[in-house]
């Protein structure tokens, strides 16, 4: 699994993440190389004009097209104050809404599916807040995984932002067997 490039800016009011996809350059070849096989199989398709071939063809020209733009050109930013978090995603020229959530009382960043072996251990961060009967839920989960290094950083980031209000907790990780 290659290291995805995180971007961390702090200026006393907020912490802003910014994680953008970083693949190796084999699976770039073999992503483009795929989009254009599958274009030409569209081309092809719609050149013999066989209707459900070209219907199935440009269903799965699209799906991989935006498969390979988010493994390319894929972002996603998130924006902690001491009130908020805020995030979303882009690809390229594609971004989604903003989608805000409310933190109550505490904010907990919790490490999620450690995997990876030797000196590569990726995280995928998820942040959980505590609203006022102090019942906890998932704010936000990153979509692209981080190394411990890099989510400990974020965690001393969010510290001074909160000052010592917010926790690392290795003991509660989360582990997803697919």
């Amino acid at each position: 699994m290659n290291q995805n490039d995180l971007n961390l800016d702090y200026d006393g009011n907020d912490v802003c993440i910014t994680i953008k996809s970083k693949v190796n350059l084999a699976l770039q070849i073999f992503l483009i190389g795929s989009c254009f096989a599958l274009a030409g199989i569209t081309i092809l398709a719609i050149i013999l004009n066989i209707l459900a071939f070209i219907f199935a063809a440009v269903i799965l020209l699209l799906f991989f097209l935006r498969y390979t733009l988010w493994n390319l050109y894929g972002a996603e930013r998130v924006t902690v104050n001491k009130r908020l978090i805020t995030s979303y995603h882009s690809c390229l020229f594609f971004k989604t809404g903003l989608r805000t959530k409310r933190i109550g009382k505490k904010l907990r960043m919790i490490p999620y599916e450690l995997y990876g072996q030797g000196k590569q251990k990726m995280v995928n961060v998820v942040f959980e807040v505590s609203n006022g009967e102090n019942v906890q839920e998932n704010a936000y989960e990153f979509s692209l995984p981080v190394r411990i290094e890099q989510a400990e950083m974020i965690s001393y980031m969010l510290s001074l932002l909160y000052l010592n209000k917010i926790s690392f907790d290795f003991n509660r990780t989360k582990m997803c067997m697919n």
